[in-house]
């Protein structure tokens, strides 16, 4: 694969920005007793980071557009460390969030920045296995990262957690001021001109639908520990030892995404990808259904569903980015900056209805209300597929061909 070592690079950035994001959840009981806050006010910390990422993606890249990509990622990530040691030293849960917030800027600022990078130095033979590296430092991160960070704040304390995630995005960045050359900076694009790539009928078809994903997977995966804990009867390291298995199919979910892109197209591997997901949450809502005995088979059975759960869930990214990037569309990089930012969104609005389902202490309420949510995802996805083959049918010129589908 052509350059090779700047995308690994940038893969390990999104490490360290993935370890971050996601280690929250696995932690959500330390914190919330350190702070004497419930579980649900402990997990809107990935609700605000979430929310945050969303919604200041698109206005920091407005900001920041003639600024050249390699001052910005190192920058991003400077603020990212920052961060997470202001986190570290939080006397307050308070202070704690704010830290959160930072963060999120942060994160906000490199992902996006990230991907357009990689878009732009991949030729199209390549684009999908080049995202998927990139992105594979998220699942990646979701493999080592986040259990090893779960097993750390079980173990010691959270907040060496947090100082352990400064370190590693501390290396990423010495790392990308070493091998990420100078690449050209896109045009500068307005609040205004994003907002009219979002009212694409495509592009605002991917979006919602990715959000919808995102919204019904991360209602689950947010409250992952007291889901564990409740329905196989283990204690924090037995948590730990279920986000290496989550983790551990993440990986192997962004190289079959991004194989499957290639082969099939963004749009057939999104929705396969989706399809799965929503059976996956399914069967997980029904073994939350009898009392829990907290038997090795059962615990075994468990961690089989989170893998099948995480292959889904971590091909969707590499289809999703890849199938936007092959719209024939004016400014495909806003286009991506916009999908980063539906993914979080959708992982806040999963944040915050999982703390409403929780609240009950229902684990069928939470994963039931996860499924809903990912067959919504799922509807939109094959209605909008339809509405566009139509308008394909009664008008094959003006209908907006799947590039990706040549692969």
């Amino acid at each position: 694969m052509p350059n090779r070592i700047l995308l690994l690079a940038l893969s390990l950035g999104a490490f360290s920005i993935g370890t971050d994001g996601f280690v929250i959840s696995g932690l959500l009981d330390r914190i919330a007793r350190d702070f004497d806050v419930t579980t649900s006010v402990a997990g809107q910390l990935v609700t605000v980071f979430a929310l945050l990422y969303a919604i200041s993606a698109p206005i920091l890249a407005a900001m920041t557009a003639k600024v050249r990509r390699k001052q910005l990622l190192v920058a991003a990530l400077i603020a990212f460390v920052a961060s997470n040691l202001l986190g570290a030293v939080a006397p307050t849960y308070e202070v704690l969030m704010v830290a959160r917030v930072l963060a999120a800027f942060g994160a906000a600022l490199y992902i996006p920045c990230g991907i357009a990078v990689t878009v732009s130095v991949t030729t199209e033979e390549w684009r999908g296995r080049a995202i998927a590296l990139v992105a594979g430092g998220m699942s990646a991160a979701t493999a080592l990262g986040v259990p090893i960070g779960t097993l750390v704040g079980a173990i010691g304390s959270w907040r060496i957690t947090l100082v352990l995630v400064a370190a590693m995005a501390l290396l990423a960045t010495v790392v990308l001021m070493m091998a990420l050359p100078e690449v050209p900076t896109p045009p500068s694009v307005t609040i205004r001109e994003r907002l009219g790539v979002a009212a694409h009928p495509r592009v605002l078809a991917a979006l919602l639908s990715n959000a919808l994903a995102c919204a019904g997977v991360f209602t689950m995966f947010t409250y992952i520990a007291p889901l564990a804990m409740k329905t196989t009867k283990v204690d924090s390291t037995g948590v730990s030892v279920f986000l290496l298995v989550w983790g551990v199919a993440a990986v192997a979910g962004s190289a079959v995404g991004g194989r499957a892109a290639d082969r099939w197209g963004g749009d057939r591997a999104y929705f396969g990808s989706a399809a799965v997901l929503t059976v996956g949450l399914l069967v997980l809502a029904l073994f939350t259904l009898p009392t829990p005995s907290g038997s090795w088979a059962g615990r075994g059975l468990f961690g089989l569903i989170l893998a099948v759960i995480s292959v889904s869930c971590w091909s969707l990214p590499t289809g999703q980015n890849h199938r936007i990037a092959s719209l024939d569309i004016p400014a495909p990089t806003v286009a991506l900056s916009l999908n980063s930012s539906s993914t979080y969104l959708g992982i806040a609005a999963g944040g915050a209805l999982g703390g409403v389902a929780t609240g009950s202490g229902s684990m069928t309420a939470l994963t039931l209300t996860a499924t809903g949510i990912e067959v919504l995802a799922v509807i939109v996805l094959a209605v909008a597929a339809a509405l566009f083959a139509r308008k394909r049918a009664a008008d094959p010129q003006s209908a907006q061909p799947d590039l990706s589908a040549t692969n």
